[in-house]
């Protein structure tokens, strides 16, 4: 399975019958919840299928960003053989 970022973007709060709809995809779990977005562990093409008709919902694949290692380094000094 994959996670997946899911906004609500229309007016209002969100509609409960969508989350339950993507409850009841087997083996999904929701990982984090906001009023606005989800954090969902679900197969694709099944949590797509779930959101199908509603268009207020956007869904994302969850991307992983290794952050950079930006400490100080001591460096060997260049060696003057030759």
């Amino acid at each position: 399975m994959s996670r997946f970022i899911l906004r609500y973007r229309g007016r209002g709060a969100r509609p409960q019958d969508v989350v339950g709809k993507i409850l009841a995809i087997g083996g999904a779990a929701v990982l984090e919840d906001s009023d606005r977005m989800m954090l969902v562990d679900a197969p694709e093409q099944e949590l797509r299928k779930a959101l199908g008709s509603e268009a207020d919902w956007i869904v994302t694949p969850e991307v992983k960003y290794e952050v950079p290692d930006t400490r100080k380094k001591v460096r060997k000094p260049p060696s003057n053989e030759k």
